[in-house]
């Protein structure tokens, strides 16, 4: 498996894991719900049933963006070599190694630390296009790429 094969597949797995997270919160959340059975405050009774909605509703949102970020995964291919950066790339800079792909942070591969990150982030914007001997500033920072792949 190629290096940009296991950032992507690394990538996947992170969407899953964030996916399965808010179905279990949701769940949760919707199971305590029903079996808060209503006390003699009925105020408190009726705090705790929009506590949780509350988090029904924020774990909900954030069940939509990680489906949202899995289908734009999947449109992603990483066995394409490009000259210039784009959705799909692996992109070495002076500065650390960038998959433009989705917003992942951070992934290991052995002891190589990569940046898993959107095409629409501002390091994202910033590299999209670019080809290895340019260079940009990001934050107050030099970023000169060393290789697309």
């Amino acid at each position: 498996m190629n290096i940009k094969q296991q950032l992507h597949q690394l990538c996947a797995e992170q969407i899953q894991q964030r996916i399965t997270d808010a179905e279990t919160a949701i769940a949760e959340a919707r199971k305590a719900s029903e079996n808060d059975t209503k006390s003699s405050a009925g105020d408190k009774y009726e705090t705790g049933r929009a506590m949780m909605q509350q988090e029904i509703d924020l774990n909900s949102r954030q069940l939509l963006e990680a489906r949202k970020m899995q289908a734009q995964l999947q449109q992603i291919s990483f066995d394409a070599t490009h000259n210039s950066a784009q959705a799909g790339s692996l992109v070495e800079t002076s500065q650390g190694d960038f998959y433009l792909a989705v917003s992942a942070g951070a992934l290991l591969i052995g002891t190589k630390r990569y940046y898993a990150i959107s095409t629409a982030s501002p390091m994202g914007l910033q590299l999209k296009g670019k080809k290895a001997g340019e260079s940009f500033k990001l934050n107050g920072k030099e970023f000169r790429v060393l290789k697309v792949w």
